[in-house]
């Protein structure tokens, strides 16, 4: 076990010595809590502790929420109650924006999780779901929603936090009163004990559950509060959902005193999540459970001295209601596709597993665990022992770890294809996610700019697209196509009733604004642009052009001048704002500052872009 320690608030650590007594579970708690006497080794920093110091046990670090101090003889005592930093972390980060409709659960992770100093893993399948206004809340209420609607369970390691269906493991152990049960307490709960519940979803669904315990005499039916929810449309998930809360009415506790367990030549006690064997004929048990949450006592060596477990609430309640076992269960659920099943590539890596060891041309050596040697290339080294596999080109000079109790190193993969569930890749400037279902692209650091990718459909939002012909030529840049020339001039030409027609444009001397010409478009990008020239007679009197809105008559561009000569012409650049698609018409007006003055315009082309 590491050393513990503990750190005051300028981040200065100091030894520390204390029985401890630590309490984890598969809901994600995990906190110790320790008693700490005035003695001359911490004479330093005894008086100075207080909330928010830091702790150091066995690998993990904890932060101080509840400091006690208490006054015993001539000295003083500290009894400390710290929570894994992790807890505390997520709990004091807010995130300020929501976000409402269907996402998986790898978008609502990564909404979560980032900037917060944690990575995670998903390592199990999970549909997508519905959530309204997911967000404006801290970290941890976040995360522990997800948990709940994606019934998903974690753990962490360091800094990465790993989301399963199930945390644990599928043990062997048997905790038998006469082998390792030192003290076993059953209590159950029934003030909110349900047998029968109805539940109604959306366009009349309409589903019932009775218990089987409904059938005793003087149990008979209970009813439980109705589920009205409208987002259920799907009568399995619905009766699932009152099936689970009639079931899960019933609280049954059952703690296991197991301190013998390790004295008795145990090396690796179970964790939380474990699914282990439960005897004991003196209460009528013997059924397979799960270990939901564990209560260990460490001396000051950080010697493990007792441990009391809590068994599952369910599978004891199964027991007692004589339902069917969990595997059967579960079969079932998977022939009425009612489960989520991962792509599942067993069968080939077996036939291929069976094929490459039937013919390696390897020597085993039994050295520091299985040192594999290629015979045609003694440089080609692969080892196992209990800390993992490695695998070694020069000779086991130096080996690469490629599968830990961690993980597996992707370094060292190489295969033609790649069979799994989910691909997440964490970039400094994009995140990569694809689970199955779509592929996503996402800035980390604005949460609405992002790119989706599903059979038959491509989203993006916040960013742009880029398109080029075949000749190199480019249609769309920046998500905009370049240009438009999809205006439609009026024919013949709209003219006003002072104005003519002149060898390169139009002619009017009236002081009054006439119409030159009228243009038809579809508002489907953001700028009109008239690109057009401008002249007058007598450079005394301006010359005047306006581009017109169709029906409003708003003047959306304008332009003077008092040139004679038209030898270089004016752009006109109108934002006509967001596009709606609608069909709309501007009118090309130009006018002389004096009556009898000549002025002349001409429209030289007119296009659309943005």
């Amino acid at each position: 076990m590491d050393t513990m320690y503990i750190e005051d608030l300028q981040g200065e650590q100091y030894p520390l010595q204390a029985a401890v007594d630590r309490e984890r579970g598969i809901n994600g708690e995990k906190s110790i809590s320790l008693t700490l006497y005035e003695e001359k080794w911490n004479e330093d920093y005894f008086k100075n502790i207080d909330t928010c110091w830091k702790l150091g046990f066995d690998g993990d670090e904890y932060e101080v929420v509840i400091p006690r101090a208490k006054a015993r003889g001539k000295k003083a005592v500290w009894e400390l109650k710290a929570v894994h930093r992790f807890f505390v972390d997520m709990r004091n980060s807010w995130k300020y924006e929501t976000h409402t409709g269907s996402m998986t659960i790898q978008a609502r992770m990564n909404f979560v999780f980032n900037g917060s100093g944690y990575n995670f893993v998903i390592v199990d399948s999970f549909g997508a779901k519905d959530l309204e206004n997911f967000g404006d809340s801290s970290r941890l209420d976040l995360f522990q929603k997800i948990l709940e609607t994606y019934e998903a369970e974690f753990e962490i390691v360091g800094n990465t936090v790993y989301i399963r269906t199930r945390i644990g493991q599928d043990t062997d152990f048997v905790y038998h009163r006469n082998l390792n049960l030192k003290d076993i307490t059953i209590e159950k709960d029934s003030t909110d004990f349900s047998t029968y519940g109805e539940g109604f979803g959306k366009d009349g669904l309409h589903v019932t559950y009775t218990s089987p315990l409904a059938s005793i005499p003087g149990i008979g039916i209970r009813h439980a509060p109705p589920i009205r929810d409208e987002r259920y449309t799907v009568e399995s998930s619905l009766f699932n959902a009152v099936k689970k809360s009639i079931d899960e009415s019933l609280v049954v506790s059952i703690t296991v005193d197991v301190a013998e367990l390790q004295a008795q030549g145990y090396q690796d006690a179970p964790n939380e999540g474990d699914r282990i064997f439960l005897m004991d004929d003196r209460l009528n048990l013997d059924v397979e459970t799960r270990i939901v949450n564990i209560n260990e006592s460490f001396n000051s060596k950080g010697e493990l001295i007792s441990q009391k477990v809590t068994i599952s609430n369910k599978s004891i309640r199964e027991s007692y209601q004589s339902q069917l076992s969990n595997t059967v269960k579960q079969l079932q659920d998977l022939f009425a596709g009612r489960g989520n099943i991962p792509y599942n590539v067993l069968p080939e890596a077996i036939r291929l597993a069976t094929a490459a060891l039937l013919s390696a041309q390897t020597e085993l050596i039994f050295e520091n665990g299985i040192v594999a040697v290629s015979k045609n290339n003694k440089n080609l080294v692969v080892l196992l022992n209990s800390a993992g596999l490695g695998i070694s080109t020069d000779g086991g000079q130096t080996f690469e770890n490629a599968i830990t109790a961690l993980g597996i190193n992707t370094n060292l993969l190489t295969a033609g294809a790649i069979h799994t569930n989910h691909i997440q890749i964490i970039g400094t400037e994009s995140y990569f996610f694809w689970d199955g279902n779509e592929f996503m692209a996402m800035d980390p650091t604005d949460q609405q700019k992002y790119v989706k990718i599903k059979p038959g459909f491509i989203d993006i939002s916040g960013g742009a697209l880029r398109l080029r012909r075949e000749d190199g030529y480019t249609v769309i840049q920046d998500g905009i196509l370049r240009y438009q020339f999809s205006l439609s001039a009026h024919q013949p030409f709209l003219m006003g009733e002072e104005v003519r027609q002149v060898q390169y444009g139009f002619e009017t001397s009236s002081h009054q604004l006439q119409n030159a010409q009228y243009y038809a478009f579809r508002h489907e990008n953001r700028y009109l642009c008239v690109f057009l020239g401008l002249t007058t007679s007598d450079p005394r009197y301006e010359a005047t052009v306006e581009v017109v809105k169709q029906g409003t008559q708003e003047t959306l561009a304008a332009y003077k001048t008092t040139a004679t000569e038209d030898t270089v012409g004016q752009l006109l650049r109108v934002d006509l704002g967001h596009p709606t698609g609608n069909e709309t018409g501007i009118y090309v007006r130009f006018r002389s500052g004096y009556t009898g003055n000549k002025v002349y315009v001409r429209v030289i082309r007119t296009y659309l872009e943005g």
